[in-house]
């Protein structure tokens, strides 16, 4: 049985599904593509928690919510928490894939076996799931839904009254946070939509792992069963010459 197991090579398996610690075009176009995914979700989400926490101390020294866990922008605040760990993942990815690369020099990807596609599907799972509630809260908790056209009076004048509270006008402040609110959630909307095309990644990786396998088991099989035949053949050869 040891003798079979030796005779099942790289080069059995069709292109698309050789193992994964094969250098083969295929499998760094795949890794290039994941590495830049991830390089583009860890820039991503920079800018998302850049854009929130610039906002939230403007928003803090203007205005206050009348309901919620406090008066403060906690709408803005909650998105903070899937975006840092969002960005401390994809920076543990790209960091833990560089010392792979220079302890085994090969472009390696440290997610191809089980154990790290099930952490990668599950953490990636995780940040979509979280973080469809947290845009959702900023963007109802927002200012830019409150922008209106300023109404002036038959004569063209403008005037900072009831009618133009929220005209850019006469609160410039509310616009200036509520852009950068609207540049938050369009980043942390992108972020979501790079982990969704992670995670069909991950799930692809997944389910090519497992036709490995199995085709691996189905290759020893026809190994052992032809080198059972050839056992058998042997022995009423060597009975008949006998």
């Amino acid at each position: 049985t040891m003798l079979t197991k030796t005779l099942i090579l790289s080069s059995t398996y069709p292109t698309e599904l050789t193992p994964p610690g094969s250098l083969n075009s295929h499998h760094r176009y795949r890794r290039q593509i994941t590495i830049s995914l991830h390089v583009a979700s860890l820039l991503t989400s920079l800018v998302a928690i850049s854009l929130f926490a610039a906002a939230i101390p403007r928003w803090n020294a203007n205005f206050f919510h009348n309901s919620g866990p406090n008066q403060g922008d906690w709408t803005d605040g909650f998105s903070l928490g899937p975006l840092s760990f969002a960005f401390l993942y994809h920076a543990s990815v790209l960091i833990y894939d560089q010392v792979q690369q220079r302890r085994r020099q090969t472009p390696a990807l440290p997610s191809l076996s089980r154990r790290s596609l099930i952490v990668h599907t599950a953490v990636t799972v995780l940040i979509l799931t979280i973080m469809v509630p947290a845009l959702f809260i900023a963007g109802y908790g927002s200012l830019f839904r409150f922008w209106r056209p300023a109404v002036r009076t038959q004569s063209g004048i403008l005037v900072c009254n009831m009618l133009n509270v929220f005209a850019r006008e006469c609160e410039p402040v509310l616009y200036a946070v509520g852009s950068l609110q609207i540049g938050a959630i369009v980043c942390g909307t992108f972020l979501w939509v790079l982990h969704f095309m992670l995670l069909l990644l991950s799930l692809r990786d997944m389910r090519r792992q497992r036709l490995v396998k199995q085709l691996q088991k189905e290759k020893l099989a026809q190994y052992d069963s032809a080198s059972e035949r050839s056992v058998r053949v042997s022995s009423s050869r060597g009975q008949r010459s006998s």
